[in-house]
């Protein structure tokens, strides 16, 4: 887990800038840097590493496979890497380190392009052929590393972060690009997933793709889609979960390669508390495999002690039902206010929420000598976790049928409130049984109506005039009913795509790499080809999931039906602790002051301070705005 940086057929960027561009994201790579520079083709690569697997000099990047011509620097782990080598091993290559760096470079030479689908892992890397004089940039199946490219001419200049190309703002002229900007205020999620970012001519490699650059031009293609891999399943329940079940405790043993302390983020849900139970049970049962980590007990937990985002109860259920040693994490509003600059100029990213609870946690995590943590992130949004699958559900149901009502009561018990009368009727307008030759016309106006209200009343007049930019989508099978649709694009292009970025920011910017068993792609491929009421059916979301740690999870946590995770008590901060903070940034001017109407903002915040009722709606369309406007600020002068 590192971070890269470098250059193709550049005439403006030479070493001086390959070693500013490098420095900026130092933090992604405390352990070690390296650069390699072939002025003959006006290519350079930088690497910063955190050092995982083989921690001797064996492991510095950039990497050559000895006489190859081939050189590497790469973001991510291979956790099959030992499978890989031993096979390569068996063709009569040889190795000098124990790293999957130099296994990806003989794979590479060994099947071309065709290695990357042999790879379970996570990934970001760059191959420069000194012999081709051609650059390839590759992103993993999900896009669980980072990887943007500046694309001027011929010119090709990639990295880790946004601030490797504001490090070089002059010779690239770097400035933002308001139309992501107001894409992000409208939807963050969407922005993500558009292929474009936050700063003029830079792009997001999107997940599953590779990018060629040589002296015919760039091109990129996409080299993985889910869809194309499904599988056979069992056909009863109990069948598809014990399945599950041994894939999961598969992704989690492999995941357990470490040659330095792992530990996990523990939130009190599910999924989180799945990963903590079944390392406890390889553990247990000796299993673990070559070069897993015997040092992986530590939980850490996040408390909000006293309010209603405190999952404390249920996250210690989970760490002493696996043994773990806990570590409790709790908000201190008055460091928040301290450092809240340099959280945001590491997130480098206008969102919805704050992210201050994952850089807490992480923190913590380097404080206590785990350098990976291993998360539950992707369950949610390949198994139905969030209550709007629950409406997804539902639309596939007939309101005659006893599955629709039952559904209906679900939501409730997920959500309580948060399930308004009109929010029930619409989803029963929406339901096949009711107008269905109208629908597409309904939920037409539906997502146009909800578009338009997101953030449009603190925009000023010129912002209403940009176009944003468009998510992506697969086009899948008719045959796919609404809920297995919903999670599909969610989980390649829209929700999960947007948490991948926020987690990665939060733990790199201390070092930490996270993993995240339930993304291992035999999984994902074995998921998606479940039905949809083995995923929201019997009173849960997740049901297979449930099914399958029956035993291993205590039944407080696998039953349990709310949802929280690393969210923090928004409401709040803005009405006491940020205050000050927020004053200060409503009187200042940015480039995010350009599409956000300062004096809206002010009045609003003023009303609402004064009435002291802020409801979370409310308050995430004002920060995502206030997000915007302090982003543009800090991003171009540092912290």
């Amino acid at each position: 887990m590192c971070g890269i940086t470098g250059f193709y057929q550049s005439t403006t960027l030479d070493s001086a800038a390959l070693q500013r561009m490098t420095k900026a994201i130092n933090h992604r790579g405390p352990d070690d840097e390296g650069f390699y520079v072939d002025k003959s083709s006006g290519t350079g690569l930088g690497h910063r590493r955190l050092s995982i697997l083989d921690l001797s000099p064996l492991g510095h990047q950039p990497m050559t496979y000895e006489n190859s011509g081939l050189w590497i620097v790469f973001n991510g782990e291979i956790y099959n890497f030992i499978e890989i080598r031993n096979e390569l091993e068996r063709k009569g290559y040889r190795f000098c380190s124990d790293t999957d760096t130099e296994v990806i470079l003989a794979a590479y030479l060994e099947w071309g392009k065709n290695a990357f689908a042999k790879f379970n892992g996570m990934w970001a890397l760059a191959i420069y052929d000194e012999n081709r004089k051609e650059l390839l940039l590759c992103r993993d199946r999900y896009g669980i590393k980072p990887l943007y490219y500046h694309l001027d001419k011929q010119q090709l200049v990639f990295g880790s972060e946004y601030k490797v190309f504001w490090a070089v703002a002059r010779e690239l002229s770097v400035s933002w690009d308001l139309r992501g900007l107001k894409t992000a205020l409208g939807s963050a999620f969407y922005l993500e997933s558009s292929g474009f970012t936050l700063l003029e001519k830079v792009r997001n490699l999107l997940p599953g793709h590779y990018l060629v650059a040589n002296e015919s031009g760039v091109q990129v293609h996409q080299w993985w889609r889910t869809i194309d891999h499904l599988v056979e399943v069992p056909a009863t329940l109990e069948e598809q979960a014990e399945q599950l079940q041994e894939l999961f405790r598969d992704a989690c043993r492999l995941r357990l390669r470490s040659d330095v302390p792992v530990g996990t983020s523990l939130s009190g849900g599910i999924d989180s508390s799945s990963v903590v139970v079944m390392l406890s049970d390889l553990a247990r049962s000796g299993v673990e495999g070559e070069r897993a980590s015997k040092s992986w007990q530590k939980t850490f937990i996040h408390s909000f002690k006293g309010t209603s985002f405190d999952e404390t109860d249920y996250a210690d259920i989970a760490a002493n039902a696996a043994g773990a040693e806990k570590i409790y994490v709790t908000a201190n509003p008055e460091e928040l206010l301290k450092g809240l600059d340099s959280i945001l100029y590491a997130f480098e990213s206008v969102y919805p929420g704050m992210p201050d609870s994952p850089w807490r946690v992480y923190k913590s995590q380097r404080e206590n000598g785990v350098i990976v943590s291993l998360d539950g992130h992707g369950a949610d949004e390949m198994l139905g976790g969030y209550g709007s699958y629950v409406t997804s559900a539902m639309e596939d149901s007939s309101v005659f049928s006893s599955r629709f009502w039952s559904l209906l009561e679900q939501q409730r018990q997920m959500l309580g409130d948060m399930v308004p009368r009109h929010f029930t009727i619409q989803t029963i307008l929406k339901s096949r049984s009711w107008i269905k030759a109208n629908k597409d016309l309904i939920n037409k106006f539906l997502r146009r109506s909800k578009l338009l209200s997101l953030n449009s009343k603190f925009l000023c007049d010129e912002a209403h005039k940009l176009e944003a930019y468009d998510k992506l989508k697969t086009d899948l099978p008719l045959q796919w009913d609404k809920l297995n649709q919903s999670l599909y694009q969610d989980f390649h292009h829209i929700m999960l795509p947007r948490i991948l970025k926020n987690f990665d920011l939060m733990s790199m910017a201390h070092g930490i790499e996270v993993r995240m068993p339930f993304m291992d792609y035999r999984l994902v491929n074995y998921v998606f080809s479940l039905p949809s009421n083995s995923k929201v059916g019997e009173g849960y979301t997740k049901l297979v999931l449930r099914k399958a740690m029956s035993g291993l999870l205590p039944d407080p946590v696998r039953l349990r039906q709310t949802k929280i995770g690393f969210n923090s008590p928004l409401t709040q901060w803005l009405q006491k602790e940020l205050k000050v903070w927020i004053q200060d940034t409503l009187e200042s001017n940015s480039m995010g002051s350009d599409l956000v109407d300062m004096k809206k903002l002010k009045n609003f915040y003023n009303e609402k301070i004064a009435s002291g009722q802020f409801e979370w709606a409310e308050a995430s369309q004002f920060w995502v705005c206030l997000n915007a406007v302090r982003l543009t600020q800090i991003m171009e002068k540092g912290v």
